[in-house]
């Protein structure tokens, strides 16, 4: 089910990315919204509408919504990095101060988690 991968690493990815955002105490909180961040595609809705069925934070519904707030950053920085807009990726890191490898390693892990997940070791 590419669908379900492709949430399953985008949330896991958001909460790798806590720490090179200096997020690491709201992990749990960015595994939701990179969980959430599909739910306009899977119900057809737009994410205002979406959001509105589930119970998320205000943090988690400004970034999903509108790529504002204190997650806005790290939301839009998942989008470009999805999108391979690594023009926009690399103007981020250098604003935002995200060290190369702490996104290698935090891409590395999610693909690591992954992979543990679907073979059930």
């Amino acid at each position: 089910e590419p669908r379900r991968e492709f949430i399953e690493k985008n949330a896991k990815f958001a909460e790798n990315l806590a720490k090179p955002f200096g997020m690491a105490a709201q992990s749990s909180e960015l595994f939701l919204m990179g969980l959430f961040s599909v739910l306009d595609a899977i119900l057809d809705k737009d994410m205002e509408e979406a959001l509105k069925l589930v119970k998320v934070s205000k943090n988690i519904n400004d970034a999903l919504v509108s790529k504002t707030g204190v997650y806005g950053p790290l939301y839009e920085f998942i989008v470009n990095y999805e999108k391979a807009n690594w023009q926009e990726v690399s103007r981020q890191m250098i604003l935002l101060d995200i060290n190369l490898n702490d996104l290698y390693d935090a891409y590395l892990e999610t693909l690591v988690w992954y992979r543990k997940l679907t073979l059930g070791k």
